[in-house]
């Protein structure tokens, strides 16, 4: 029985990673379509286009793992069903819903280690696309490794990070003089915007050097107007899909304390939690164009219809996820309980085949 569930799980799996490149390759296609609209703006030119491309495909590969399982599992089934392997196996007692289930396994633990990828290898490929991405465009400072976002205003030199456990921003301000002698330096370990464009510093520490020495003060809080743009403050904030797992139930909980708006992160939080349940879901309902009343249709028919509902499965779930942020509704109602649903659906469906 174990050859036959590897044989099962080796011919989906093969389905299913075609497909999803193929989803892939063509959502970059259009990704790259909408990036070169924004080539010659700033900094911004074809190779840096390109760059965020690749860096964004692992993130679009777990995204469109559900719709591609979907269409993955009848084109490897069905071509195991179009050569009559398996009637051979039904033939030995196997039934359908354990060929459901058999492929079902090695799918789950195949987006299980997606979803590591989600938490240590797609957020930081997010990031720097995304940083790179912002700053070439607004060509307003530069992005370093572990360096944070740096920028330049006349002989000030900013340094601002973000804290990816709270979402908080640490900033370093070095003041020069004409002479490029450092007159000052200014450390805070929080900042956010306030209103008018300043910057609201908190637990700062600021120390003044001149011929004399140096003199070094904490405050509380400071108050400092035009630290950085707009354009160059928006580099810093990064998109909820750039943050790992861990990161998003940390930014959740600081805007929580902070008294500012979470839904969209953890909308993002939910989405790539429920992505196991959704593509076990697609899975299952693959089972009835293999064994079911549809099995009497072409290969090539059922492939086009099992695509469309694919797509549309994937962007109705995005629709219902958005909406749900408008209407306020709690994001497990409209990512976790829709893929509950149609997996219910798809386990009714897939007893009912004779």
């Amino acid at each position: 029985m174990r050859i036959f569930d590897r044989y099962l799980a080796r011919s989906f799996l093969r389905g299913w990673l075609g497909v999803n490149l193929v989803f892939a390759g063509l959502f970059s296609f259009l990704e790259l379509a909408k990036q070169l609209d924004d080539v010659g703006e700033g900094a911004y030119r074809m190779a840096d286009a390109l760059l965020y491309v690749l860096l964004t495909l692992p993130g679009r590969i777990l995204d469109l793992a559900p719709p591609s399982a979907l269409l993955g599992g009848i084109i490897g089934l069905g071509l195991l069903a179009k050569h009559f392997e398996l009637l051979a196996l039904q033939t030995f007692g196997i039934s359908i819903q354990r060929i459901g289930w058999t492929v079902v396994r090695p799918a789950v633990l195949a987006l299980l280690a997606l979803l590591l990828g989600a938490q240590f290898l797609i957020p930081r490929l997010e990031h720097t696309a995304w940083t790179r991405r912002e700053t070439a465009l607004s060509d307003s400072g530069k992005i370093l490794p572990r360096g944070g976002f740096w920028t330049r205003d006349g002989k000030r030199f900013i340094n601002l990070r973000t804290a990816r456990s709270d979402g908080s921003q640490t900033v370093d301000i070095y003041s020069f003089d004409i002479r490029d002698r450092l007159t000052g330096y200014t450390h805070a370990r929080e900042a956010d915007i306030g209103e008018g464009g300043s910057w609201i510093l908190r637990d700062v520490q600021t120390k003044e050097i001149s011929e004399k020495g140096s003199l070094t003060r904490k405050m509380p809080r400071l108050v400092v107007p035009d630290l950085l743009s707009r354009e160059q403050a928006e580099v810093l904030a990064l998109p909820p899909q750039a943050l790992s797992l861990s990161d998003l139930f940390g930014f959740i909980a600081a805007l929580e304390a902070r008294g500012q708006n979470a839904d969209r992160y953890r909308l993002t939080l939910w989405q790539k939690l429920s992505l196991p349940v959704m593509t076990a879901a697609m899975i299952m309902l693959s089972l009835p164009f293999v064994f079911g009343p549809a099995r009497s249709a072409s290969l090539g028919w059922r492939i086009m219809i099992g695509g469309i509902i694919g797509v549309t499965v994937f962007f109705l779930g995005q629709v219902l996820g958005y909406t749900g942020l408008i209407l306020q509704i709690p994001p497990v109602w409209t990512t976790l309980v829709p893929a509950l649903v149609v997996l219910a659906c798809g386990i009714f469906m897939a007893r009912r085949i004779v």
